[in-house]
């Protein structure tokens, strides 16, 4: 998906016209993100790659603040953090699964002979360069893990 901003300039003005006021808000709070990070980078544009990793960082601290929820039995909140989670994923390319994150890493670790935490530096270098914003790291890293 190419340009996220406008992508998400059209959404808003759906959802106002919509009068969809939750979308509406998920929806300026990322274009807000976005532009702010063009300002700090100080360029007209993001790339389409730098984009995808404000999308991401929104989605994570989501997610932290699920967790956090629900560690606090704050079941509304969780809730209404994880539709914004829904929400903002509907954005970002699909992730891969586990298993798929799994098979990549066995692959990539295989062509750079992976033998541990001294060649991790080279294995990201390669993991991002091909499947950057495909998958969680959290994901990546686990797997890496199980192959040292």
């Amino acid at each position: 998906m190419a340009n996220y901003l406008e992508k998400l300039t059209a959404d808003m003005k759906t959802a106002m016209k919509a009068g969809d006021k939750p979308r509406l808000e998920v929806v300026r709070m990322l274009i807000s993100e976005l532009k702010k990070k063009a300002i700090d980078a100080k360029v007209d544009n993001l790339p389409d790659d730098e984009e995808a990793t404000v999308l991401q960082k929104a989605i994570k601290t989501r997610s932290d603040t699920v967790a956090q929820a629900k560690a606090a039995g704050r079941s509304e909140v969780a809730a209404k953090e994880q539709a914004e989670i829904d929400l903002i994923a509907a954005y970002l390319p699909k992730q891969m699964s586990a298993e798929e994150v799994t098979a990549k890493v066995k692959e990539i670790a295989a062509a750079i002979g992976y033998q541990g935490g001294k060649d991790t530096g080279r294995f990201m270098k390669e993991w991002l360069a091909k499947y950057k914003g495909l998958a969680d790291g959290k994901l990546v890293q686990d797997a890496l893990k199980t192959l040292a």
